[in-house]
This record gives structure tokens, C-alpha cells and sequence, in this order.
């Protein structure tokens, strides 16, 4: 065999003589001559040099024997506990691949993200994207939670940076004064984990207890791969520079506008004539940005510092008791609730009660083999509506036994949702709120913190108003196909319909077999309450990116619709999935769904 590189080709002169040369004809010209030089692999340019191969096969034994040290390291430690496991797959999972199906996409060079040229892309619907989503009901929030995903960081990362980003532009349901609840899933490890905000210290009376940032630091020191300073950046700039306001912010300050022009709130959201800023506006809030810049700084001085610094705006007899409340405020990471059901398991963060009602609409319609829900996008058919109606009724009132309806949990609490999703298919839902719309409408002047009016610990609230879960498909064999359906992200807020809205999209994506994108913005049927012992019932649709909403009344012993602005519960919902390499995110109202990935 003949070394790579030792072959030489060399043409030489004809020295053979002719008679046409001698003569000199003009003859045919003969071939060229080569000849073929073969060279030993001990030549100069591959010199053997002993010293640099014995340390070569030294360096290659050291990185095998760190690698079987690693194997039996894991072994021994890595599977004591769930939350490891849990840990460890958000840490060292950041997929940068994506298949391509050359039947659907087309290729082209473009420029990515910041304008690097060579970057192969290709067209796909929007909402979809090749390595990572985030869906919340701020475009810029969203933007906030991709920029840490393409950074490096995973989705507990983005989550949280698009939290404290809402926490700015949407202080009406957002913010440091707040609370959160949400659910982690691992797509690795196949755990999912329930999380939410609490606070153990005594009820106060006018206002709650903030617990976001003690929160956030906790699911960061768990989870989190990125420093703890860029989770902060988009946040502190917007708060700093000013934010543009947007129409879901908007639409907050006019429907409060006497009580935020008549409290602390009208130096940040009143213009000089006394009403409140038209969207479009700049609104800044620089004290809150001195206080994220000081928490990012520093994360070690939570929660004290954060108690102390809030606390000065307090009367001084409420100061003590309000740092030692927030000092007791954390996050509870616990098992989500479960529901089992053929081919597939839904794991809710929420509350027992609402997992229960996802649970029992399933059945039904599984029991009933009701034709009517996949007929459901035929908008103008009042007698499906009716019959999903009657449904609802059943499953509410069977959790209730001999109770009225009035036994169960219903609130008007303002939220905002957050949804993520990487390509390896990890999924952080969450919802935050401040409880009342602006909370308790009291802003502290040295901080720029507006307090909730979660006047009870608000571990006992959440279940009223989020419903996060994780539907996770049973593999039918063994073999782990990157590119399988294997999980689905579901998040409703509202209250009272949140359990029965994410029960219909459950059932629309896995049973009737819709779309990602058609199990959400199908028609989908809210349950109000009229009263303590009635039901009413409010349709909802998304129809060529507009909202629509129907009314289900009764008018001389007939069902019929009628038109309204909105549904009462004001509920938000969206799902989220990796499928065939690509991840998706969509959700209702139209308005609320801001998606942004890469």
C-alpha cells in the first residue's frame, strides 16, 4: 500500500530520435514520456517523531479514563434524585440541529438573528421555528425570552427573563410584587415538576407579599444554565429607557383609568391632563430599574435586601412584619397531579380539582364517542354548543356533590402566561399575576414596585386562575426517535373555564387529531357563572387571526347565539409542541399570542 502524499509525477523530454527530426519534417508529434517517482514515508515531509506519538497516545488514554470515570460517577450519584435528573437534562441539553424535509421547506442562504451571513434556513409556517419558541402576550417579552434561549441558555433561562420582562410592560398583571405557578417538564428524563410562589408569613391587609424575585432566583439556582445577570437585561433596559405601550396594556389603563389617575400610579401611566397614556406612549420607571439592577447585580442578598429595600415606603410599624413575610416567600416544587388515560399521561400544576375536571371531560367524550366535537368547527351549529354545554354541566356539578357551583373557585384575577419550548423538547409554562388588575394600585416610590392584593397566602389562590399542563405521549416502542410527537405543552388562564378549555384542546389535538395550530383556534366553549347555582356559556374563535366571541343565551325554549366583545373569564390559552424537528407555538386570543423562536 502506498502512503497518501509519496507519489510524484514528472513529465521528461523525448530523447528518442527520428528521421523526420533529422530531415527537418514536419511529422506527427510523438507522446510525452512520464515517469512516476515513488517516494518512502520516511521523507522529510513525514518524519516520524517518537516523542510527539507517546504523548499523543498519553493524552488519548487520559481522556478515555475521564471518560469512564464520568460513566461510573453518574452511575453512583446521578439518579438519587428526580430533581437531579430534572436538573441535569435542562443543564447539558442544547440541541442545535434540525431535520429537513425536502418535500415541505425549501432551502435557502439567508442571514440569521444578527445578520450573519451563511446561515441555512428554510421557509416554514409561522410559529414555527428549528431550535427554540417562546409565546407570551408581549412581543418584546417574547423577543426577551428567545435572545436567552439563542444565547445559551435553557428554558427555565428564557422563562424567567420573559417573566421579569412582563413585569415591566404589563405591570397590570406583572411584576416583582407579584406571584407565579407553572410546570417544568424534562423531555430527557420524561419528569415533570409543579411549581408555584408562597408565602408561609401572616396574611396582611391591604396588600400581598412580592414573592417573583425569591421565586425566580430559586428556579434559576435549580435549573438555570445562563449567568444570573442576563436574565435581567432586557428588563432593566426597557424600565430604564421606556417601553411603548402596547394595546393589552393599553386596554388595562382605560378600563382602570379613574382609580389609576386618582392613585400613586398617575406619575407613571397619566399624561398633564389627568387621563391615562394613549398606546403608543413611553413610559418609564427607572427606580425599577435601579432595583433589578441591584438584584442581577447580586442575587445572594435575596430576600433580605429585597425586604429592606421595599419596606422603606411602608409605615414604620408594618416594616418588620413585611421583611420577615418576604423572607418566608419561596417557590414549592412538588409532584404535578396526574391523569392517566390510554396511549397518553396529562400531568397538571394547577390543583387537584381542575386535574379532575380535565380528566372526567376526557372520559366523557372517550364514553360518548361524541361525533359533535369534531364537527366543532362549524361555527353556526348551536345544537353542538348546547351538547358541550350540557357536558360541562355534568363534570362541574360531579365534583360537587350536594355543593352548589358556588363551592367552586372563581376569581377575576388578571394574568399574564409565558410558554417555552427548546428542540429538545423541554416545556416551561407559567403564569404570573398581581391578582387585581394593577394589584393593589399602590406603587412604592423608591423602588417602582406595584404590591398585589393577594391579601391571603397566595398558594391558596393560584389554582382559581391558571391551569398549566404537560401532555406526554407513551412511546408504542423502545427505540427514541428524536423527531416523535413524545409531549405537548397546554396553558389556560381564566379561573373557572381553565381546566374545561385545556380539556378541548387535549382532546382536539390527541383524539380528534387536529393540528397543533387547529386544537387551539377551533371554536371553544367557556364556562361562566351567572350565579351561585347557574352556568352560562360563551363561545370562541379565531378566524383569519381575528377574535371572535358568541354568546350561548336561551330565548322561548330555544338555545341561540349572540354576539359579544369578549368572554367573561378573559381566558388565555395556548399549546406548544416539537414535532419533526421543529418546535410550534400557538394560542388565543389572537391578540395575546406573541410567539418568537429560532
Amino acid at each position: 500500500m502506498i502512503p497518501s502524499g509519496s507519489v510524484r509525477y514528472e513529465k521528461l523530454p523525448n530523447t528518442e530520435e527520428t528521421g523526420d527530426e533529422d530531415a527537418g519534417g514536419s511529422g506527427e508529434e510523438e507522446e510525452d514520456q512520464v515517469t512516476v517517482f515513488l517516494y518512502s514515508p520516511s521523507g522529510s515531509f513525514h518524519k516520524r517523531n517518537p516523542r510527539r506519538e507517546l504523548w499523543l497516545r498519553v493524552a488519548v488514554a487520559a481522556v478515555l479514563l475521564a471518560v469512564s470515570l464520568g460513566f461510573v460517577v453518574c452511575e453512583w450519584y446521578g439518579c438519587l434524585s428526580a430533581d437531579a435528573s430534572l436538573e441535569g437534562g435542562l443543564q447539558n441539553h442544547h440541541h442545535d440541529g434540525h431535520a429537513l424535509d425536502s418535500q415541505s421547506h425549501k432551502e435557502t442562504e439567508d442571514r440569521d438573528h444578527q445578520g450573519k451571513s451563511g446561515h441555512r434556513s428554510h421557509e416554514h409556517p409561522s410559529s414555527q421555528y428549528h431550535h427554540g419558541v417562546v409565546i407570551t402576550d408581549s412581543t418584546v417579552c417574547s423577543e426577551a425570552g428567545r435572545e436567552v434561549l439563542e444565547d445559551g441558555g435553557n428554558v427555565v433561562d428564557a422563562g424567567m427573563a420573559a417573566l421579569l420582562c412582563l413585569g415591566v410592560v404589563h405591570p397590570h398583571a406583572a411584576g416583582v410584587g407579584g406571584v407565579f405557578s407553572g410546570i417544568l417538564y424534562n423531555r430527557t428524563t420524561g419528569i415533570s415538576r409543579g411549581i408555584r410562589t408562597t408565602c408561609t408569613g401572616s396574611p396582611l391587609i391591604t396588600y400581598g407579599v412580592p414573592a417573583t424575585l425569591q421565586g425566580i432566583r430559586r428556579l434559576h439556582s435549580l435549573y438555570g444554565r445562563s449567568n444570573w445577570e442576563k436574565l435581567f437585561v432586557k428588563a432593566i433596559k426597557l424600565a430604564k429607557e421606556g417601553f411603548h405601550i402596547d394595546d393589552t396594556l393599553a386596554l388595562a389603563l382605560k378600563s382602570n383609568e379613574l382609580r389609576i389617575c386618582q392613585s400613586a400610579l398617575r406619575d407613571l401611566f397619566c399624561d398633564r391632563n389627568g387621563s391615562v397614556k394613549a398606546p403608543g406612549s413611553i413610559v418609564t420607571n427607572r427606580k425599577l430599574s435601579e432595583l433589578l439592577q441591584s438584584a442581577g447585580a447580586n442575587d445572594s442578598l435575596l430576600p433580605e435586601s429585597l425586604g429592606m429595600k421595599l419596606a422603606v415606603d411602608l409605615p414604620s410599624a408594618a416594616q418588620q412584619a413585611f421583611v420577615k413575610n418576604i423572607q418566608r416567600c419561596g417557590v414549592e416544587i412538588r409532584e404535578p397531579f396526574t391523569i392517566e388515560e390510554e396511549g397518553y399521561s396529562v400531568f397538571t400544576a394547577s390543583s387537584e380539582l381542575f386535574s379532575s375536571i380535565i380528566s372526567e371531560t376526557v372520559k366523557r367524550h372517550s364514553a360518548q364517542n361524541a361525533s359533535f366535537w369534531g364537527d366543532a368547527s362549524d361555527y353556526t351549529n348551536v345544537s353542538i354548543y348546547v351538547s358541550l354545554f350540557n357536558t360541562a354541566k355534568l363534570v362541574y356539578n360531579n365534583f360537587l356533590g350536594n355543593q352548589s357551583l358556588g363551592g367552586l373557585p372563581v376569581s377575576n384575577m388578571v394574568s399574564s402566561h409565558i410558554g417555552v419550548l427548546d428542540n429538545s423538547g423541554n416545556i416551561l409554562i407559567v403564569s404570573t399575576s398581581l391578582n387585581s388588575s394593577f394589584g393593589a394600585a399602590q406603587v412604592l416610590p423608591s423602588t417602582g414596585v406595584l404590591l398585589s392584593d393577594f391579601v391571603l397566602d397566595p398558594a391558596a389562590d393560584l389554582a382559581q386562575w391558571s391551569c398549566a399542563s404537560i401532555v406526554k405521549l407513551r412511546q408504542t416502542d423502545k427505540e427514541d426517535d428524536d423527531d416523535s410527537e413524545d409531549a405537548l405543552g397546554v396553558g389556560v388562564t381564566g379561573g373557572f373555564s381553565a381546566p374545561f378549555i385545556a380539556a378541548q384542546i387535549i382532546i382536539n389535538r390527541l383524539i380528534l387529531g387536529k393540528s397543533i395550530s387547529e386544537a387551539v383556534i377551533s371554536p371553544l366553549l367557556h364556562v361562566e357563572m351567572v350565579s351561585p347555582e347557574s352556568l352560562s356559556a360563551c363561545i370562541s374563535v379565531v378566524s383569519n387571526t381575528s377574535d371572535t366571541y358568541k354568546l350561548l343565551m336561551e330565548g322561548e325554549g330555544q338555545m341561540h347565539t349572540q354576539a359579544a366583545d369578549e368572554c367573561a373569564d378573559k381566558t388565555v390559552a395556548f399549546i406548544m409542541q416539537k414535532h419533526a424537528g421543529h418546535v410550534g407555538a400557538y394560542g388565543v386570543p389572537a391578540a395575546k399570542a406573541c410567539t418568537d423562536g429560532f
